[in-house]
């Protein structure tokens, strides 16, 4: 061969591009099963029943205008933006119901929601009708809205797209359908898997900026604040290396999430050492629900394997949807 063909760095390139396309190719679109999907399904719908069952008696306080929020207190927590259940009032109001009667009908449609969303029926449509009021009743107790809502929000945003009714699911069991593995699947828990990387790499660089997350002194405040003390921690004074090795440790998890998730060697490593980060948060701060979520979104997504089992599954449903045979 001429060496001036030879070392052309031309066909290098294309080479290096071509492998490029075609990992990122497998990576996004090989085709998946819906494990991972339906297991978030069910999943955050549990943890959402399990939340609308411990405030349903303080419903209509929170969210109406006559409740806890109201006046000029109300006004300025309002969100400008997105539904109220003031506006489903005024929707409704040929049936001459109040804003409580409204806020109590809102409730039940979407606990209803949740439940067929848990269950698989027309989960799409569920998710819709459950993201939609979600959105409402957190407009219309913006004080009382924190990462539990705005998570539970983002991804039942989520399952409106995703096909997470293909596996677990009581309408693809009515129907006796055996759902093959997609590319769909695949794109829609990528997307999921990518947004929490980034969001707990977001959240450890913003600790990593304050002095107090590597001096422990976050973690002595937050155990001792009256609204989240669970238990007398007030011997951790004795021993202030505690406190910062547990702040340390925050960091690193949530730094590292990003990274060591992804790697079989390391996944299930940091899979144990998020969960007992959360749980630790849920038991010593009483943050149950945003720990319930924060621990159900991280094992769904990375612990549910989405690969299709090699015996049931022909090579051409192994293949990118592109790369399949044509009939």
């Amino acid at each position: 061969m001429d060496r001036s063909i030879r070392d052309d760095p031309l066909p290098c390139a294309a080479s290096l591009f071509r492998r490029a396309r075609l990992a990122v190719n497998a990576f996004f679109f090989t085709p998946a099963t819906a494990r991972p999907l339906a297991a978030l399904r069910v999943g955050l719908a549990a943890v959402l029943l399990a939340q609308a069952a411990a405030l349903r008696t303080e419903l209509v306080d929170y969210v109406t205008r006559d409740g806890l929020f109201q006046g000029d207190l109300g006004r300025a927590f309002a969100s400008m933006t997105g539904p109220h259940i003031d506006d489903l009032r005024r929707c409704l109001s040929p049936l001459g119901l109040g804003e409580a009667q409204v806020a109590l009908a809102a409730g039940a449609v979407y606990v209803a929601a949740l439940v067929l969303l848990g269950l698989g029926v027309f989960p799409r449509i569920a998710a819709l009708f459950a993201w939609f009021l979600h959105w409402t009743l957190m407009n219309s107790a913006k004080p009382l809205v924190y990462g539990v809502d705005q998570y539970a929000h983002i991804f039942l945003f989520y399952l409106v797209w995703v096909p997470s009714g293909r596996a677990w699911s009581l309408g693809a069991a009515l129907r006796r359908a055996r759902p093959s593995p997609t590319a769909t699947a695949r794109l829609g828990l990528r997307v999921m898997q990518i947004h929490m990387a980034i969001s707990y790499l977001a959240s450890g660089l913003g600790k990593a900026t304050l002095f107090h997350w590597w001096n422990g002194e976050q973690i002595w405040r937050a155990l001792l604040l009256p609204d989240y003390r669970q238990f007398d921690m007030s011997w951790l004074a004795a021993w202030p290396v505690l406190a910062q090795l547990a702040c340390l440790a925050t960091l690193a998890i949530e730094t590292g999430y990003c990274i060591f998730i992804w790697p079989k060697r390391t996944r299930w490593l940091w899979i144990a050492a998020t969960l007992g980060l959360h749980l630790g948060i849920a038991t010593l701060m009483g943050l149950h629900f945003f720990g319930a979520v924060m621990c159900m979104l991280t094992f769904t997504l990375f612990g549910v394997s989405p690969e299709p089992s090699r015996r049931s599954s022909t090579p051409a449903e192994l293949l990118p949807d592109a790369c399949r045979p044509q009939r």
